[in-house]
């Protein structure tokens, strides 16, 4: 209606009445922009809102997913130092042959590790990564997430030792699947757990059995490979803890419009 109205002005050579018009046009126009900015704003921070909730939630999924882990480790260590142990000098786990045999097997036991990342993935895929306004915790967060992509750390992380294959060729079939269904739980999620057991055999097979595996020529050096890449395991794990803290911290000053809390000391 105010264009039609400038156009009839400029017709009658009514030069301030058109200008007034123009005026009114422009504003107009400022204003439809400015209001529909606003909207956006608003649908931004909505938006922006549901993902910092998200992601909080995907990071206190990662504080348990962590530390599960890293208990499990301690556990394969355990085994692993007990299997090593007889083999480099005979002794027995508290005296006992299939105790010895359990933590043969039990020391070949991994835990995949993945950190939570569906909002993560989600808002580099969708383009929603710069509704987290803070650059320097987008940065943060796509370093931490690469953990489980490309890079040393999470190529350490991905566990298929050859001791894994070597003792599971050397343990009968039978006392394998004793062992899976008495001596290992599956709890949720991808928790594992391992559980103190009874013998399925007596302690003249088991020391057979353990024999084999002393006598092996490669066993012993492979499980000291794989012990030492769980050690490094457990140590990048523990540092991810700290920076999974962290950041549970910074996303939530973002979310409530606060400045990011600094990322820790590496």
């Amino acid at each position: 209606m105010a264009a039609k109205r400038l156009v009839a002005r400029l017709r009658e050579h009514d030069w301030l009445a058109a200008f007034i018009e123009l005026v009114i046009v422009v504003v107009g126009i400022l204003i439809a922009l400015q209001v529909s900015n606003w909207n956006q704003d608003r649908v931004d921070r909505a938006r922006a809102d549901r993902y910092y909730a998200r992601l909080h939630a995907d990071l206190a999924t990662d504080v348990s997913t962590t530390g599960e882990a890293i208990a499990f480790w301690a556990q394969v260590t355990k085994f692993g130092e007990q299997a090593m142990a007889y083999s480099e000098q005979g002794a027995r786990v508290d005296g006992s042959n299939w105790k010895t045999l359990l933590a043969y097997y039990q020391a070949s036991q991994i835990y995949p590790f993945e950190l939570a990342d569906t909002t993560f993935v989600e808002m580099r895929a969708s383009g929603d990564l710069a509704l987290i306004v803070d650059e320097n915790l987008r940065k943060r967060l796509a370093d931490y997430y690469r953990l489980t992509g490309n890079g040393m750390r999470s190529d350490i992380l991905r566990h298929n030792p050859v001791y894994r294959m070597q003792i599971r060729g050397l343990t009968p079939w039978s006392v394998q699947q004793y062992i899976w269904e008495h001596c290992f739980r599956q709890g949720s999620g991808a928790q594992q757990i391992l559980v103190e057991c009874k013998a399925p055999l007596g302690e003249d097979e088991a020391a057979a059995i353990l024999d084999t595996c002393r006598r092996d020529p490669t066993l012993l050096q492979n499980l000291r490979a794989w012990m030492s890449q769980v050690q490094v395991s457990s140590i990048i794990v523990s540092n991810v803890q700290g920076e999974t803290h962290a950041l549970i911290a910074s996303v939530d000053a973002a979310h409530d419009g606060k400045p990011a809390a600094a990322a820790p000391p590496q």
